[in-house]
């Protein structure tokens, strides 16, 4: 009733504008309540009366059509009000009319490169304006687009940060609906997989070319505009102090030996994962660094919770994440096998949040745990043999009666009748029985400390020095 009184407001003021917004509310509520022929009857009248000014009102035209099984009218509805909306630099409006045409050509063909491209394009546009209600349905549209695709990781993706906005804005309805979308998504992937094979890794053309040179980059002019007695000059000033020592005359020199100023951060394991699936991208990369096929780059591997037990949590971590350990000793074994490729493992508490990681010192060492605010590397400790643990005191002390002391010789006194011959048998006697080592996690420091200023420059001598 307010909409109608605001849009006799707007009639009797002669603008159109206003009138045409307020038809096109009263059409988008009666959609809303499931009275369709009404909201069509509305929106239809507002765009009659000025269309350059009812995009909402095409909106709903739009929605309506889908609704009632019409994508073509649908997408038609729908490319008419996008090219308003850019005229007008409505990005909203844009927005809603991508995302309703990627339902709308999803819905005729689920698995549409070109619906996705459109869903693609609406989450950005509702980002953008800061929509959350039109983020989380571009995010359900993309995330049921990718799930018909049988593409579980980009599906999950898209459904993890879907959820997110489903519980900001309390919808649980369409969050228990999303639920249970993703666990018939799993399963069709599962029963797809038997079938088709996984779709191979391609790795990008900058991974596959071969890995940059040093040094300053070539000028790509060919032929010199300067003349050659000005070049001739400048050389001979160039050259008058001399050559310096810190200066290698080919750049290539080293190449190979230099501290790399990047790496490659591999954390599939903070994430849902298989292991196996896990383990053998994670040695499809280290074949190729090893094959020289990309930079031989450090790989920093993060998991969480693989040694809780061993730093004195009490809690146990999820089996997802215990299934990390298998990791470890696929990078350990990685490590000693191809030692030109340097890995790095970092193990974090289940209880450290997203923006705690990267917080935590940058460790010196290969493997580092961080539990309890506190920075855990691992340690060899000797123990005692293994051969010699059941053996019993008498064994490894020598003589008769089984005791030293005092008392022992008193015993032995009263109750011995015969002679007996003492003998110093201790035991196995090997080199075995002293090689028996355990590894430990001790805490070696904090896990979040301040950045503090940056190490100092090389030292270099002037020019003029040199």
């Amino acid at each position: 009733k307010s909409l109608e009184k605001a849009q006799a407001m707007f009639k009797e003021a002669g603008d159109k504008a206003g009138e045409v917004e307020a038809m096109g509310m009263i059409a988008q509520l009666s959609l809303e309540g499931g009275d369709m022929d009404a909201a069509m009857k509305v929106a239809r009248e507002a765009v009659g009366i000025a269309p350059d000014a009812a995009m909402t009102a095409m909106h709903t035209i739009a929605q309506v059509e889908l609704h009632r099984g019409n994508p073509t009218a649908a997408i038609e509805q729908a490319t008419e009000m996008l090219t308003l909306c850019k005229d007008k630099g409505n990005e909203a409006g844009q927005a809603s009319a991508s995302l309703v045409m990627a339902n709308s050509i999803l819905s005729m063909d689920g698995s549409s490169l070109e619906g996705l491209k459109c869903g693609r394009e609406a989450l950005a546009l509702f980002q953008k304006v800061g929509d959350v209600f039109g983020t989380q349905s571009a995010l359900h549209t993309l995330a049921n687009g990718y799930f018909a695709r049988s593409d579980l990781e980009e599906g999950l993706k898209c459904a993890r940060e879907a959820l997110a906005c489903f519980r900001q804005t309390g919808d649980t309805a369409s969050e228990a609906m999303l639920k249970d979308t993703i666990e018939q998504a799993r399963g069709m992937t599962q029963e797809y997989r038997k079938s088709n094979p996984k779709r191979p890794f391609v790795l990008p053309p900058s991974a596959t070319a071969s890995p940059p040179m040093t040094g300053p980059e070539k000028c790509p002019v060919a032929e010199c505009s300067v003349s050659k007695d000005l070049l001739e000059v400048a050389a001979a000033g160039r050259k008058y102090w001399g050559v310096p020592t810190q200066v290698e005359p080919d750049p290539t020199i080293g190449f190979a030996d230099r501290a790399p100023n990047h790496s490659v951060i591999w954390s599939p394991c903070l994430s849902d994962n298989t292991p196996t699936q896990t383990c053998v991208e994670f040695g499809d990369l280290i074949a190729c660094m090893a094959k020289s096929d990309v930079a031989k780059i450090p790989i920093t591997v993060l998991t969480c919770g693989v040694f809780g037990r061993q730093t004195g949590e009490h809690i146990p971590a999820s089996m997802t994440n215990v299934n990390a350990a298998c990791m470890w000793g696929m990078a350990r074994t990685s490590r000693m096998e191809i030692p030109s490729v340097i890995i790095q493992l970092l193990d974090f508490s289940e209880a450290m949040t997203a923006a705690e990681i990267p917080r935590t010192i940058r460790p010196a060492l290969g493997e580092s745990a961080y539990y309890h605010k506190a920075r855990w590397e691992p340690q060899i400790a000797a123990l005692h043999s293994l051969f010699r643990r059941e053996l019993r005191r008498d064994n490894l002390t020598g003589g008769g009666a089984g005791g030293h002391g005092e008392e022992g010789t008193e015993k032995v006194k009263q109750g011995a009748r015969f002679l007996r011959k003492s003998f110093n048998w201790t035991g196995p006697s090997h080199k075995l029985d002293f090689c028996w080592y355990r590894q430990e996690w001790r805490a070696c420091g904090p896990a979040f400390d301040e950045a503090g200023p940056m190490p100092p420059p090389p030292p270099c001598r002037a020019m003029r020095s040199c």
